[in-house]
C-alpha cells in the first residue's frame, strides 16, 4: 500500500506525510469497491497494471470527491479490461 500511496503524492505534487493517513483510508475504499465489481487485489503483491489502476482510481475519487460525475472513461474501460483479464485466468485455472 506504500507504493499506491507514493505514487498518488508524486502525482499531486504532495511530499509530506501529514495526509497520508486519509490516503490510506481512499486507497483501502478504493480497493474494495474494486473487488465489489469483481476485481481482487492484493496491495502488498499486485501487478504494477493493478498497481496503476488503484492508484488512478483511487486519485480520480480524490479529485472529483465534491463532484457527481461519472467515472472518467479511461477508467471505465480499464476496470472492464481488468475484469475480463481475471475471468479468462480463472477459466485457464480451471481447465
Amino acid at each position: 500500500m506504500n507504493t499506491i500511496i507514493e505514487l498518488m503524492k508524486l502525482d499531486l505534487g504532495i511530499s509530506h506525510n501529514k495526509r497520508d493517513g486519509y490516503f490510506a483510508a481512499l486507497v483501502s475504499g478504493a480497493v474494495r469497491e474494486l473487488s465489489a465489481m469483481g476485481i481482487h487485489i492484493d496491495t502488498e503483491n499486485c501487478e504494477q497494471d493493478d498497481i496503476m489502476l488503484v492508484v488512478d482510481f483511487s486519485l480520480w475519487r480524490y479529485r472529483k470527491r465534491t463532484d457527481d460525475v461519472p467515472l472518467a472513461e479511461n477508467i471505465r474501460r480499464r476496470i472492464r479490461d481488468r475484469k475480463i483479464r481475471g475471468r479468462v485466468e480463472s477459466e485457464r485455472e480451471n481447465i
